[in-house]
């Protein structure tokens, strides 16, 4: 499976989590959510990597409640990884083997329901 290789909105800072270029209609839910991890431009960014746990779950409910998939993961901390794939949304992640174990894991539960 190949990955798409995303860009990086330019004003996020450096770190795992970033908006994708491009992608944001600035809907608001970050800002909604977690308006100390994001800021807006021409559209949204991150402006601070989650730090603290409550940071971290705050930008997972984020991930979670946006509509077009613009806030991304591209690191690989395992813990991290786990936490979005536990949420549902390990297609938010850039690790190419998260996305093969997602695509199993999908593939063996529309078995089952058949």
């Amino acid at each position: 499976m190949r990955m798409k290789r995303r860009r990086r909105y330019h004003l996020n800072v450096v770190g795992d989590f970033y908006v994708e270029d491009g992608c944001c209609t600035n809907c608001g839910v970050p800002d909604s959510i977690a308006p100390d991890l994001f800021g807006a431009a021409d559209q949204c960014y991150v402006k601070k990597q989650p730090a603290t746990a409550d940071e971290l779950s705050r930008m997972v409910e984020v991930v979670r409640s946006q509509e077009l998939g613009c806030v991304r993961y591209g690191g690989s901390d395992r813990q991290i990884i786990g936490t979005l794939c536990a949420a549902g949304e390990a297609r938010q992640c850039d690790r190419s083997w998260v996305q093969r174990i997602w695509a199993r894991i999908r593939h063996s539960f529309q078995r089952r329901s058949a």
